[in-house]
């Protein structure tokens, strides 16, 4: 009887400015706190294990600490958590401090003046956790003593109130196994699928989980779950696993209701486009307006008249994918989303200083579409093991640190049917292939005697161009790959990289075509993904340069931006503000200016009003004719917005003061 789970909502509200730093800055702030996708503040979960992990050490000492969060080299950690995200974006506060000459000289030491960015006071952050239920009142204590977050809790920063709330998370039907089932996953975290085995200090990651990562996944929680007889069902090659591939989905809204027909593959790479222009004038590159971008089939005529013309082509990027929502729809090409991320950790335990190092991730909340292939009894097994997966009650735990994964939608489906192709065709492989020649090396190329041996028909060829040259276009990629259970790398191996095309020729065009509806793949190891193709007559995400009815796009404007143009204008009008000595009426002091944006910052009702209306002796500077203009200019924006208009405009004016 397996060990009964129970899924959390972990809530901080920060009683104190926090911050929580990103490792970065820029824009003359020296320490920038970290953001997600949508560019709101995020507690990593890494920081929050780690803080929760050092009250465990607090409370019982290294061995109750690692009954909850495991050890390295020892057991997992069962507790799965998700960054804690913030459900709006409130606006920082910058805050500077600098160190003093000695400990009984306040005076500040030079070149020490650092900017830090907080979070402040009152901001509200959500995120989940997953865990035993036997592990429940634990991580409630733990909780408990958690009183501060961030950076800088010794000196007062990021104090915070914490609680834990039982949730029941939406679930769903399974359905009736068939012999093909489409997944759309969702990660809830940053993801990273380490690209080699040595990395530096920059950790490298795949813009897709491959099928090796996928089935380890699911292969380990089914051990995890007392159940090995159904994992050996995707270790013995009866069960399928495909790469799990990116989709241009930024939210539930997005995804359509049916995944029959929804495809995503890389872009293969003769899928090529034009490279931008140089552009004349003051306006820098990237204010520039965007023009669509063309992508051209490389061996059409399209493509070899820009040749002649001295127009270069470019090759699709790494993680340049297409997808399309239905056969009757239009190839979209998009590249998913990656940030990188700075970290501190110890390679090893005993090292007393951290290493700083980063690692690429795919952003949280994209979605990947992925698919299993098997008999319907055996999908039927693993359905009904997989169930608190499939239904949405349980994550699964895929890449670098074991980032959540859920299962967000799922359809069954028979296999598709055979595509109609003429005896010409061109062949794309849309995962790795893996294959070896007569000495058991591993090919990194495909000629046309080992496409024969491959594909296991003479009766097809690579076409020729009038040059006598074949037309492929292929490349290589190292793989490489970690065992969870044995805790060891994987040995790495060559592959022909997904992408590559070969256009062919002849009577084995149709059984190619047969065999991937049969989801007879190539090559070795295609349990785990590796050797699967389409055929196609035409190029998937070609545009040819055929016109569009996209117009050029112009660069996206920075709401700060419009907001500095628009005090400017006022400041311009009103420039007697920053005069200093005497006029014939008096005008509001910079530190009223001042007191006016921490009004609206606290959202005062009356900030506007008290002084259009001034009735005591003070505010009676507000009556001067240059400033009653302001706060009638104030009065027509739109309450949440009047805070940052009066801050760009009294940051102009103090400027100007201070110049004078």
């Amino acid at each position: 009887m397996t060990n009964q789970w129970v899924r959390c909502r972990l809530t901080a509200e920060f009683q104190s400015d926090a911050h929580l730093g990103s490792g970065s800055g820029g824009g003359g702030i020296d320490a920038l706190i970290a953001r997600d996708r949508e560019n709101r503040p995020v507690v990593w979960a890494s920081h929050i294990e780690g803080v929760l992990r050092d009250a465990a050490r607090r409370r019982g000492g290294d061995q109750e600490a690692e009954k909850f969060f495991g050890r390295s080299g020892g057991d997992q950690q069962r507790a799965v958590f998700t960054s804690l995200y913030a459900t709006k974006s409130p606006e920082s506060r910058i805050w500077c401090s600098t160190a003093r000459e000695s400990f009984d000289n306040r005076a500040p030491k030079d070149e020490t003046l650092r900017v830090i960015e907080f979070v402040p006071k009152g901001t509200q952050l959500i995120g989940e956790v997953e865990l035993p239920v036997s592990d429940l009142p634990t991580l409630k204590r733990l909780v408990q003593q958690v009183d501060a977050l961030g950076g800088g809790r010794s000196t007062g920063a990021g104090r915070v109130q914490l609680s834990l709330s039982k949730i029941t998370p939406p679930t769903r039907k399974v359905g009736a196994a068939t012999d093909r089932l489409t997944l759309l996953l969702k990660n809830r975290d940053p993801l990273c699928i380490t690209a080699t085995a040595t990395p530096g200090n920059l950790i490298p990651s795949l813009a897709f989980v491959p099928g090796r990562a996928l089935l380890g996944s699911l292969a380990s929680w089914l051990i995890a779950e007392g159940d090995p007889a159904t994992a050996a069902l995707f270790t013995s090659q009866k069960v399928l696993v495909s790469d799990a591939l990116p989709l241009p989905f930024s939210g539930p809204g997005q995804v359509p209701a049916d995944l029959d027909g929804l495809e995503v593959l890389p872009a293969p790479l003769s899928l090529q486009s034009t490279k931008p222009h140089g552009a004349a004038g003051d306006v820098p590159w990237w204010a520039q307006p965007t023009a669509p971008i063309q992508r051209i089939d490389a061996w059409t005529a399209e493509a070899e008249r820009k040749r002649q013309n001295k127009e270069k082509l470019k090759r699709p990027e790494d993680d340049l994918f297409v997808s399309r929502a239905g056969a009757s729809d239009e190839w979209v090409a998009f590249r998913p989303a990656l940030r990188v991320r700075i970290r501190n950790g110890r390679p090893d335990p005993k090292q007393a200083d951290t290493s700083l190092f980063a690692m690429v991730q795919i952003v949280e909340e994209t979605y990947f579409l992925a698919e299993l292939h098997g008999s319907p009894e055996d999908l039927k097994k693993v359905a009904e093991k997989l169930a608190a997966v499939l239904e949405g009650r349980r994550w699964l735990r895929v890449g670098r640190a074991g980032a959540p994964v859920e299962v967000a939608q799922l359809a069954w489906s028979k296999a598709p049917a055979v595509t109609k192709t003429t005896d010409r065709a061109l062949l794309i492989l849309t995962s790795d292939l893996l294959v070896r020649d007569e000495c058991l090396r591993w090919r990194t190329t495909l000629d046309e005697k080992a496409l024969h041996e491959v594909v296991g028909t003479e009766d097809i060829t690579i076409v020729k161009t009038e040059g006598g040259r074949h037309r492929e276009l292929q490349d290589t990629v190292m793989v490489h790959g970690f065992n969870g259970t044995s805790r060891l790398w994987r040995m790495p191996a060559a592959a022909i990289r997904r992408g590559s095309v070969f256009e062919v020729s002849g009577a084995g065009v149709a059984k190619l075509a047969l065999r991937a509806a049969k989801n007879e793949w190539l090559g070795e190891r295609t349990h785990e993904g590796f050797g699967r193709f389409r055929v196609d007559s035409v190029l998937p995400g070609v545009t040819n340069g055929n016109p569009t009815n996209t117009a050029p796009t112009p660069g996206a404007d920075i709401p700060e931006e419009a907001i500095a143009a628009a005090t400017k204008k006022w400041f311009d009008a009103h420039r007697a503000l920053a005069e200093t000595g005497g006029g014939s009426e008096r005008k509001p002091s910079l530190s009223q200016w001042f007191d006016l944006v921490g009004d609206l910052e606290r959202g005062d009702a009356n900030a506007l009003s008290s002084r259009m209306t001034p009735t005591t002796a003070g505010s009676k500077s507000w009556r001067q004719i240059d400033a009653k203009e302001v706060l009638g200019e104030l009065n027509k924006i739109e309450t949440p917005q009047q805070q940052h208009y009066a801050r760009f405009f009294v940051r102009r004016l103090r400027a100007e003061t201070a110049r004078r």
